[in-house]
Order: structure tokens, then C-alpha cells, then sequence
């Protein structure tokens, strides 16, 4: 998926470059500053609860006769006055490279006698001060109190708010953690996971309060070196998550933080409700820092939004029907048909839409299987499966290659119920983005022979058919091998979609791929991707999506002898800069520049899949392709 700008009022964007301000709803311009402004506006409304009346921008701050400056946000103590004296928080922003900016903060609270707190924020990292009225005059806390109050407490369960962002946390988190635990990158994306299940398992707990926080004086004992019931909270919490998500942790892993680092984190989260917290919201920060920090190392690319949206419109999975991914990587595909299928149910059903997540739940854990070789993929898959509420059972982690008994011994072993295991001709739906051949050939010769693709092939110049030897390739690309996996698991009449490099397509040495798929399958479409599809990941493959539909050999027969109709498209726009590794999502304008929204507001993000997904759709009709 490529990395989103966030913009926190983008619901009420009208013209490029602009946003509405989340405290005046007049239009300014979006500078990168004002971008994290608008998030720190939000956040002190939203999180800290403080009415917009007593919040001020750009507020001029004097020290003696002299201005020094204007505070990028003020927050005044009562209504009683919007003056210097009555000043009870300073907050310095800046945009997302600048590091500086806290001793200009110290600058600005130092003649505001009122004041208490200060915030320095640039969208990644923040810092929280206490003014104190003997030196050193201020020191650095783990946040600041709610509005009306002037310590923290361990919040009430009814308290907690959904969260109106949550990417900018998550990066805030992840950031303490690495400039102060010395981790490796995938060490501290293993540790914020962590700590997101335990907040999830607290908010799931029968208890009123919550255990997941942490209190002024419980922070005060850390900062002396003090033992604290806090650690022991958390530390307790965490052997809840491990008995209750055993396939997803080991017994004997354990949180590997300092406790100063632990109870940043956990302040960073406690006053919010994860389960409570819109999908979008969660998907879209979840899947950015999946992104950002579990880059592929192995070929394995991530699949970028609109290239999901368009398998899953055009397999257009039912809610009767298995699908499984064997590379789901972070869970894009599954995720994204989960949701499908919740918003068939609430269409189709609006008088149970109070039900539909109850029923997501029920019909995610019968239907929906995954399959990742990277252990910390399918971790992060299952997290992801539980913040759209659970239903992650069916995904495990093994190479999808193996031969499919070992499989399925392996599926037992990790729990996966009996209807999700990976049995050949089992699954009715299948979307999946295999890795890649870039980064090497699977060479082990137990794997190569349970494939008709893992031998050579020999072209028979008279009849132009490629024919299958008896003698094993000495290696073969994953993707390849992937192809026939994939029809191996799917039934009769079931369908796929799965990403392949072009080469695959197109290669005259690769014919008998070609060969062997016709064989199998129909092949139902063919949809090119643009150059640049997944720069985001640091690489530039051009593909294609391949769909197929897995016949009998008499099913085929009859097709071939009406030269059946392949639907061919070719995507221009797939709705982001293709220029970057780091991709602007790109929106439809009007004439005079301003961007278009659909009928619920949001931006129409700016690519022609969704033209392609019509059109294929009326394909369907007309060949009554029959799904």
C-alpha cells in the first residue's frame, strides 16, 4: 500500500494545497507544519478534551516589552480570558524532518507565569514538558493531563474515545522506542505489537477500569528507579495475551523494554479505544506502519491498495465461500475481503447492520485462511486480522510450498480449524501476491517434484506445444511455482487473482507457463499494471494481475473450441505518484482545481480501476461467466 499523506480534517479538503481548520473551518493552506498543527489541533479537542473556545493559534507571546514570537497553538486555563497570564499549555509544532524547537518552547512558557505544560511535536516525535516553579524550572513528563484535571490516572473503560488518528502515534511510539532502546527496526515494530494486543486484551476484559496506563505517581517511581505496580500490571497483562493468543506469541517471549519506554507507550494509548476506534482509521495506520517497517526482503512486495480493491471487486467473493491467501504477508488481501463481505451483509441486510461485525466474526473464522513463510508477517497478520475484530485463526505460518501433507500437519499444530486447512481442491476464492523471483530460485529438489512446473519443459516444434520432461529444473522462480500451487488448492470452478511479474506473460523461454495454465484453468482476465506500481517498495517490477478460473479438462475443451473471450485492461492511473518510494495519493479535481468527493464526502482518489471493475463487471454478464 503506498504511504499515505495524512491529512486529519481530508474529509473536509475542497482544493489542492488547502484544508479546513479544525478549530475556525476556515480554508488555510496546507503547509507540511500545518499538517502536524492540524493533528496536535485534534488531538488536544479529541484525546485531552479541551474545548476548542479556550485553543488559540499563532498567539504573540511578550517577555517584558519585547515580542518573541508567536506560539504555533495556546491552550488557556478558563474562558475567563484568552491573555498571556491565563495560559495553561504551550505547543511548539514542527514539520516532520525538524528536530529542534524545544528550547524555543522553554523561551515561550518561561514568561507565561500561568502556564504548566508545553508539547513539542513534528507528526513522529513528541515531547511533553512540566513547568516547575524552582530549577531546574522543567522537566520532560510522559503527557500532560486531561482538561480539568491536574494528574493522570488510570482511565475508566467507558471513558476511552475512539481514536480520531492513530498513524502519527503509532510512528511516535515506534520512534521513543528506537532512539531509546538501542533495538534493531524490526525489534521495535515487534514491541509496539506487543503492546497494541495488550491494549487490545485490557479493553476486552469484564473490569471497569482499565489496567492499561499508567498514573502520575506510578511514573514518578520509574523516573527515581523506584520498583512500580505498573511493570507488574503490564508484565501480568502480557501473560494474558500469550494464554489467549498462543499461535500468535511464544510462552517464554517477554516484553523487552525499560520501563521509562514502556510507560511512554502505554501513555501514548491509554486514554483510546482500539476496538472502539473507526476500521478505516486502524487499517490505514496498521497497514503504514506495517509498510514503513517490514520491507521485503525476499521478493515479497506489498500489495498496494487499489491492486486489492480491484481482485476482490472482480473475484467478488460470497459469504458462502472459503478464500485463502498463501503469501498473505500483512493480510492486505483477506482484510480486504473480509470487508467486502461486511458490506454485502449490511446492503443486503440493513436491519442487522447492529449485527454485522458479529456476523464478520462468525463467518471470518469459517471462511478465511492465510499463509506466510516470514514468521513475523504472519504475526503481524493475525494483529491485523484482530483490530477488524478478530476471526485469525485460519492463518499460520509455513512456506506455502511444502508438499501440501506437510502442510497440513503444520496447519493442525498451529490450531487452524479443520475447514481452513490447506487440502487440495478445497478453497473457492484465492487472491494472492507471491513473492518474486528476484531474490532467488527454490532449489530443493523435494519441493520441485510435486510441481508439473518444477521440471523442464521442451518445445515440440511441430505442433508449437510445450511438453513436460522427466527431468527436474535445477531451480524454478517462486511465483512460478506459486501458480500451480494456487490452482492445487483451489476446487473446481473456483477462482483467482494473483500478481506475476510480466515476464511470466510474456517471455517466449516461459511458454510452457503459459502452456500449463491453459491446461488448467480459464483464463478469465489480464489487467496491467503501470511502471512504478510498487516502487513504494524500493524495487520496479512491471506486472500484471493474472485472474483464472479452475476447469475440468472437459469444461476447457468445450471453451477452447469457441476461442472463448479474455478480458484485457491496462491500468494508466492507479491512483498515486509512481515517482516516489514514498507516493502522494493523487485525487480527481474539477476545472478550477478543487477535489472531487463522493456521496459520503471523501476524496475520489484519482485512478481508472474503478472503471476497470465496471467494465469487467459487465463482461460477466455478457459471457455469464457464472460467479
Amino acid at each position: 500500500m503506498p504511504e499515505k499523506e495524512y491529512k486529519p480534517t481530508e474529509e473536509l479538503e475542497v482544493k489542492e494545497g488547502y484544508v479546513k481548520d479544525f478549530l475556525t473551518n476556515r480554508l488555510i493552506r496546507l503547509t507540511p507544519e500545518e499538517q502536524v498543527r492540524q493533528i496536535m489541533l485534534m488531538r488536544l479537542v479529541e484525546e485531552y478534551e479541551y474545548p476548542k473556545e479556550l485553543i488559540k493559534t499563532e498567539f504573540e507571546i511578550q517577555k517584558g516589552s519585547k515580542r518573541i514570537g508567536p506560539a504555533d497553538i495556546v491552550v488557556f486555563r478558563d474562558g475567563k480570558s484568552k491573555d498571556q497570564e491565563n495560559i495553561w499549555i504551550i505547543v511548539e509544532t514542527k514539520r516532520k524532518e525538524r528536530s529542534d524547537g524545544v528550547e524555543q518552547l522553554k523561551t515561550y512558557l518561561s514568561p507565561c507565569k500561568g502556564a504548566k505544560f508545553g508539547i513539542w511535536f513534528n507528526g513522529n516525535n513528541i515531547a511533553y514538558l512540566e513547568v516547575l516553579d524552582h530549577a531546574p524550572y522543567f522537566r520532560e513528563v510522559l503527557k500532560i493531563p486531561k482538561s480539568g484535571e491536574t494528574t493522570i490516572h488510570l482511565p475508566e473503560k467507558k471513558d476511552l474515545k475512539p481514536a480520531p488518528e492513530l498513524r502519527s502515534i503509532f510512528e511516535t511510539c515506534h520512534n521513543y522506542i528506537y532512539a531509546n532502546e538501542g533495538l534493531l527496526k524490526e525489534k521495535v515494530f515487534n514491541e509496539v505489537l506487543k503492546l497494541i494486543f495488550i491494549k487490545m486484551v485490557d479493553e476486552k476484559k469484564i473490569s471497569a477500569k482499565c489496567e492499561f496506563g499508567i498514573t502520575t505517581e506510578e511514573e514518578e517511581e520509574i523516573k527515581e528507579g523506584k520498583s512500580s505496580v505498573f511493570t507488574e500490571r503490564i508484565i501480568k497483562l502480557f501473560e494474558e495475551v500469550k494464554s489467549r493468543y498462543s499461535d500468535v506469541f511464544e510462552q517464554n517471549e517477554r516484553i523487552n523494554l525499560k520501563p521509562i519506554t514502556l510507560a511512554f507507550v502505554v501513555s501514548q494509548l491509554q486514554e483510546y479505544s482500539l476496538i472502539e476506534t473507526k476500521v478505516d482509521v486502524k487499517g490505514t495506520a496498521f497497514q503504514t506502519f506495517v509498510y514503513a517497517h517490514q520491507r521485503g526482503e525476499r521478493g515479497e512486495f506489498f500489495t498496494p491498495h487499489p491492486i486489492v480493491e480491484l481482485a476482490v471487486e472482480m473475484l467478488d467473493p460470497k459469504d458462502d465461500e472459503k478464500f485463502i491467501d498463501p503469501a498473505c504477508g500483512s493480510a492486505g488481501f483477506l482484510v480486504s475481503g473480509m470487508n467486502y463481505i461486511k458490506g454485502k451483509f449490511i446492503k443486503e441486510r440493513p436491519d442487522k447492520k447492529s449485527k454485522a461485525n458479529e456476523f464478520l466474526k462468525e463467518y471470518t473464522q469459517a471462511h478465511i485462511a492465510g499463509i506466510d513463510v516470514n514468521p513475523d508477517l504472519s504475526k503481524v497478520a493475525k494483529m491485523h486480522m484482530i483490530l477488524y475484530d478478530d476471526g485469525h485463526t485460519g492463518i499460520f505460518c509455513a512456506n506455502s510450498l511444502l508438499p501440501l501433507d506437510e502442510l497440513e500437519d503444520i496447519s493442525i499444530k498451529s490450531g487452524v480449524p479443520r475447514s481452513l486447512r490447506p487440502y487440495p481442491n478445497w478453497f473457492d476464492v484465492l487472491m494472492t501476491n507471491p513473492p518474486f523471483g528476484s531474490k532467488g530460485k527454490v532449489t530443493d529438489k523435494r519441493i520441485l517434484k510435486q510441481f508439473e512446473l518444477g521440471y523442464k519443459w521442451k518445445l515440440d516444434k511441430t505442433t508449437g506445444k510445450w511438453i513436460k520432461t522427466d527431468t527436474l529444473q535445477n531451480g524454478q522462480v517462486p511465483d512460478i511455482l506459486f501458480i500451480e500451487r494456487s490452482l492445487q488448492l483451489l476446487k473446481d470452478g473456483g477462482r483467482m487473482a494473483i500478481v506475476l511479474p510480466d515476464g511470466n506473460l510474456n517471455n517466449s523461454s516461459l511458454g510452457y507457463v503459459r502452456e500449463f495454465i491453459q491446461q488448467k484453468a480459464r483464463i478469465l482476465a489480464v489487467v496491467s499494471m503501470p511502471v512504478g506500481t510498487f516502487m513504494h517498495a524500493g524495487v520496479n517490477p512491471k506486472t500484471s494481475v493474472l485472474f483464472l478460473q479452475k476447469l475440468n479438462e472437459e469444461e476447457l475443451d468445450k471453451l477452447k473450441k469457441i476461442n472463448y473471450p479474455i478480458f484485457m485492461a491496462v491500468v494508466e492511473k492507479i491512483g498515486y505518484d509512481l515517482n516516489s518510494k514514498t507516493p502522494k495519493v493523487m485525487y480527481k479535481k474539477n476545472e478550477r482545481g478543487e477535489i472531487i468527493k463522493d456521496e459520503d464526502g471523501k476524496p475520489i482518489i484519482d485512478t481508472d480501476i474503478p472503471d476497470i471493475i465496471s467494465a469487467f463487471k459487465g463482461f460477466k454478464r455478457k459471457y455469464q461467466l457464472g460467479f
